[in-house]
Formats: C-alpha cells, sequence, structure tokens
C-alpha cells in the first residue's frame, strides 16, 4: 500500500467529531466509517454498509457520528463538528442531520452555508467554493437534546 493508501486507512481509525453543548459532559459522540459493498441477500443483490476497513483511493466512505445525551436533563446548544479527513474530499449533498442545521468550512474555523463558501483565486475574483474544498462539517440542532436520545448526522468522503 502506497504512503496515501495507508494514511487514508488509518485516517480511518482516528477521525473524532467535537461536540459543543450547554452541559458537553452530557452528550457522547461516537464516529463509525463505512462503506456501501453490493451482497447478494435471498438471491437479491442488495447495498449494505461495512465497517470500512482499508480504503483506497475511489472508495466512497460514510462517516455517522451518532451523539447520545447521557444525562437525566435535556441539554441545549447541541453543535456536533467534523474535520473531513485531509485525504478525502466531501461528497457533495450528502450531509444529513434531521432537525439540524448544517454548515461547512474551509478552514474548519468559519462555517457557513455552502451557498456562501468562497475561495480567493489568483486572479482576485472569489469563485464559489466547491464541494471538494470544503474542510469541515458543523450540524447544530434547532432544539434541547432530550435526556437519553440519540441522534444521527453524517456524510460522505471520497477518498483521492
Amino acid at each position: 500500500m502506497n504512503g496515501k493508501k495507508a494514511i487514508a486507512a488509518a485516517l480511518l481509525l482516528m477521525m473524532t467529531a467535537s461536540v459543543y453543548a450547554a452541559d458537553q459532559a452530557c452528550v457522547e459522540l461516537k464516529t463509525s466509517a463505512e462503506t456501501e459493498r453490493e451482497v447478494v441477500e435471498q438471491g437479491q443483490k442488495v447495498k449494505r454498509l461495512q465497517p470500512a476497513g482499508k480504503v483506497v483511493p475511489g472508495d466512497e466512505v460514510v462517516w455517522t457520528i451518532t451523539a447520545t445525551n447521557v444525562c437525566k436533563t435535556a441539554t441545549d446548544n447541541v453543535v456536533i463538528a467534523n474535520p473531513v479527513p485531509e485525504h478525502m474530499s466531501y461528497v457533495a449533498g450528502s450531509a444529513t442531520g434531521t432537525g439540524t442545521d448544517i454548515a461547512y468550512s474551509l478552514d474548519g474555523k468559519e462555517f457557513k452555508g455552502a451557498g456562501d463558501l468562497a475561495v480567493r483565486a489568483a486572479d482576485g475574483t472569489s469563485p464559489a467554493a466547491r464541494p471538494a474544498e470544503y474542510r469541515a462539517i458543523r450540524w447544530t440542532y434547532k432544539g434541547s437534546f432530550a435526556p437519553g436520545a440519540t441522534a444521527f448526522v453524517g456524510y460522505r468522503a471520497l477518498v483521492k
């Protein structure tokens, strides 16, 4: 396996999301990486998600972040932020998260809606950023996160 492939595979093991909440200790996060594979079930070909393991350029990885409120009280202002791995590109339109506002970042610090992100070109213009240039994704929950609640956010990324 060449260096980039090895790094991409290693990143699958190291990715972690961060959470911001009124009480951060109440929200636990778990990140998983899976690939979609075609399998035969009862004589029919179907697509199923399987743990990613080793990935190579061209593979698409499905990232899922599971958030669970482990406290006995609701917590407000829950925000989950996740970097796009260095050797991967965000797949346009793939971010999901029920009950969230989704924003993107080119630098991992400043987040905006996809239509509001622009890059500075060498000629001084500011064309719209391409989804492959996004370096982080942020999900902001619109309501309180109930005690014991579990929610999922996610996105897809292509190994470069």
